[in-house]
């Protein structure tokens, strides 16, 4: 048995137990929301040189819907892990009443491996625990990762990567059992896996702060900005799955994005065939598109 849950939770889980359920109406205003997010993003990106792109779902919408996936709420850029720490400088000098930024080994009690960029003034709970003013609508910041050009090396880095990723995931769901059990509620299969999860997170739990920083330096422990490889070690495919040729995959071009434009790998067949599995140009039934689960959900109008 697998012990992957996120496609579990992206979409069994998120139609049995959100306790909000996201309208069309609702989703086109998500949408509006994280593309001003995207734009300003974009923009200090542009005026500092720093190299970004579209990554994943919002990928995949720019050649398929030269915009948003019809269903989908989130926005996700790629970065390299060089540059976070400066990208977020810039957005709280810039913005620090408008957004609030998260990042790796940056905020404090963060314990995700990407970074966020969330509008102040805005919830979108996700899980119970969210704390007010720190799960606003966001885009999120994937980190790209250098990977070794010594064979031998880089399955080592990768072997500590995905290791290191399933801790962490243990570790959360063993911190964080009660409230995902609530989520897998009439869900025999979900609740089986948090538990054997939580059962493995239990050791580490006694020192997660240790484990994150130790995952989070496997992750960025490459520091050839010349290698072959890059890597996204916290993605949906995890290292291996997600470890494409550099020259290949850091090549753009940029492609139509609603009423913008933004940069997308120019191998970009490449990268939608290892993460989607089947015609990425085709879409999927309508039980296989994926949600996002919702405890609350507040615009800035909601909130005087």
């Amino acid at each position: 048995m697998a012990l992957e849950t996120t496609d579990l939770f992206r979409q069994d889980l998120s139609r049995a137990s959100g306790l909000h359920q996201i309208t069309s109406e609702e989703v086109k205003k998500i949408q509006q929301v994280v593309y001003s997010i995207a734009k300003d993003i974009a923009e200090i990106c542009e005026e500092n040189d720093i190299p970004y792109m579209l990554g994943g779902g919002s990928a995949l919408g720019a050649v398929r819907h030269k915009g948003f996936i019809p269903w989908d709420d989130d926005l996700d850029i790629n970065v390299y892990r060089k540059d976070i720490d400066r990208l977020c400088d810039l957005i709280e000098e810039k913005y620090p009443d408008k957004y609030y930024v998260e990042a790796p080994l940056r905020t404090p009690g963060y314990y995700s491996s990407f970074a966020q960029v969330q509008l102040r003034g805005t919830t979108f709970r996700e899980y119970l625990w969210q704390e007010d003013g720190k799960c606003g609508i966001k885009v999120d910041l994937w980190l790209l990762e250098n990977a070794y050009d010594n064979p031998l090396k880089r399955r080592i880095q990768g072997w500590l990567c995905d290791g290191g990723s399933l801790i962490l995931s243990c570790i959360r769901m063993h911190r964080e059992e009660k409230g995902f059990l609530h989520l897998a509620a009439g869900n025999k299969r979900g609740q089986r896996l948090i538990k054997i999860k939580s059962a493995l997170g239990a050791l580490p739990s006694l020192s997660p702060w240790w484990w994150y920083r130790r995952v989070q330096h496997w992750y960025s422990m490459c520091h050839d900005d010349d290698s072959k490889y890059v890597t996204f070690p916290s993605g949906r495919k995890h290292f291996f799955g997600e470890l494409y040729e550099r020259a290949k995959y850091c090549d753009t071009v940029e492609m139509k994005f609603e009423d913008s434009y933004f940069p997308v790998t120019k191998d970009y067949d490449h990268y939608f065939h290892a993460l989607y599995p089947g015609d990425y140009m085709e879409l999927p039934p309508e039980d296989k598109r994926e949600r996002h689960v919702l405890y609350d959900l507040k615009f800035k109008e909601d909130n005087p």
